[in-house]
């Protein structure tokens, strides 16, 4: 008799647990869902992309060691990560009034290999001024982290990265493609201002222009 109640109740427990198996991989639809943070990770438990608020958002990461970045803490957005866990871009966005001052803007890069943004695309707001552009820098070949005292840290003037192209509306409102030398001094402008005034402008390395053309020259 006993063996025939034991036999009863594995039996039920094995079915307990194939139903509750077949639950756990059926989707299931969320329709409202409110987190601070949500860290997306490969199966072998690599970050790949980090969704967060302000609060919880995340600092560097190099092969999936997190260097703190305090100054980070300004904005929403998302982190990406590459195949090895190390931070190759991302996407943030703030934005607020206060006293009637706007501060306002957004953010779109993708990064060099351990290195640091070489595309951008870039809107600030201030109220009466803003800037919506496309921006490719320089980085050099190479990692910019190293390791300091047992700790992940930025080598010394390894974020520096010359920008080289320039196009969009500036905080003057004006239209312009400027493009740049290595050391990130304009050398060519196209440039068409609010009330339609248009120049291409030649310069040197000292900045200066050389030599403007307008539409009439």
């Amino acid at each position: 008799m006993m063996g025939y109640w034991q036999g009863i109740i594995t039996g039920a427990a094995l079915v307990g647990m194939a139903v509750a198996l077949t639950a756990a991989t059926r989707s299931k639809q969320v329709t409202t869902l409110d987190v601070e943070r949500i860290n997306i990770r490969e199966p072998d438990g690599t970050l790949r992309l980090v969704i967060s608020g302000k609060d919880r958002f995340p600092g560097s990461f190099v092969k999936g060691e997190e260097m703190a970045r305090p100054d980070r803490r300004h904005a929403a957005g998302l982190l990406f990560l590459n195949d090895e866990g190390t931070e190759n871009g991302g996407l943030i966005w703030a934005g607020n009034s206060k006293d009637g001052t706007i501060n306002a803007g957004a953010s779109l890069t993708f990064d060099r290999y351990e290195n640091d943004q070489t595309i951008q695309l870039l809107q600030t707001d201030s109220g009466d001024r803003d800037l919506a552009a496309l921006i490719i820098s320089d980085r050099p070949n190479g990692s910019m982290f190293e390791s300091k005292d047992g700790k992940l840290a930025v080598k010394p003037g390894a974020a520096e990265g010359p920008p080289r192209l320039f196009v969009g509306k500036s905080r003057d409102r004006a239209s312009v493609v400027m493009l740049q030398d290595a050391n990130g001094i304009p050398r060519l402008m196209l440039r068409v201002d609010p009330d339609g005034t248009s120049s291409i402008d030649f310069i040197d390395e000292k900045g200066e222009v050389l030599r403007s053309i307008g539409p009439r020259d």
